[in-house]
């Protein structure tokens, strides 16, 4: 039954997939830009997505399961709580870099409603999915491991902070992406999920990016203040807009 809706979930996301590459090659069209470019970023999220979606309904050698024995024997009672914070690692880059002299693509308006935009595109399909296919996690807490939030949330912050600061220099987008992978591998580790729903959430995560650029009109022209605030022994970001 498991198998099943995630093969309709599957079949789904490629529909999804199909209308969304449509949509972008109709406004391709009228703003001129030329189609491959939504192709070429669609191409690592849709196969890390299929990897993902592949190695959890078939008896790969690589599987779940053998991965998930290898780290209990190599790593026994490993458990760290570092991937709670590293999966928002990204976000504060996404707006210091700028208090540093270092511009980024986009204005903070719009950045900050492309973000708002993938972080919810991110969060439903991650919260449908793990509602529809019900997987156990390999530690037994809980059946919502399907797909990874967290490394989804990592990958979506490494993708805004390529396309926002990988002009300036290729070592954004690097670091970004190594500290995105590291999440995913410290949620195996931790025994919290399998790598297949990490390799399904890292593309879920970059593709909610991408989609939230690529459906953006950058017409906002609300006054948006985003700074670093400390209350409380806590350490956040103040964001406020005005309608």
């Amino acid at each position: 039954m498991k198998n099943k809706r995630i093969r309709g979930l599957f079949l789904g996301m490629m529909l999804l997939g199909l209308a969304i590459r449509v949509s972008a090659q109709t406004d391709t069209v009228k703003l001129g830009q030329p189609v491959s470019k939504y192709l070429k970023q669609s191409i690592v999220p849709v196969s890390l997505i299929g990897a993902g979606m592949f190695m959890k309904l078939h008896n790969t050698p690589l599987n779940d399961l053998s991965v998930k024995n290898s780290v209990t024997t190599n790593y026994p009672g490993f458990h760290t709580s570092v991937d709670d914070y590293l999966r928002f690692a990204s976000i504060p880059f996404l707006y210091g870099l700028d208090w540093v002299g270092v511009e980024a693509k986009t204005d903070v308006k719009n950045r900050t409603a492309i973000l708002f935009k993938a972080e919810v595109i991110m969060f439903i399909t991650t919260t449908l999915m793990k509602n529809t296919t019900h997987v156990i996690r390999p530690d037994g807490d809980g059946d919502k491991s399907f797909p990874s939030g967290h490394t989804a949330q990592a990958f979506l912050g490494a993708v805004m902070i390529q396309r926002e600061y990988g002009h300036k220099s290729i070592w954004y987008p690097i670091g970004a992406y190594t500290v995105a992978t590291s999440v995913g591998v410290l949620r195996v580790m931790n025994n919290r999920h399998y790598t297949s729903d990490v390799l399904v959430g890292a593309g879920i995560g970059m593709l909610s990016a991408h989609i939230a650029y690529w459906t953006h009109r950058y017409k906002w022209n609300k006054k948006v203040v985003v700074m670093p605030m400390y209350s409380n022994r806590a350490a956040g970001i103040y964001f406020s807009m005005a309608f």
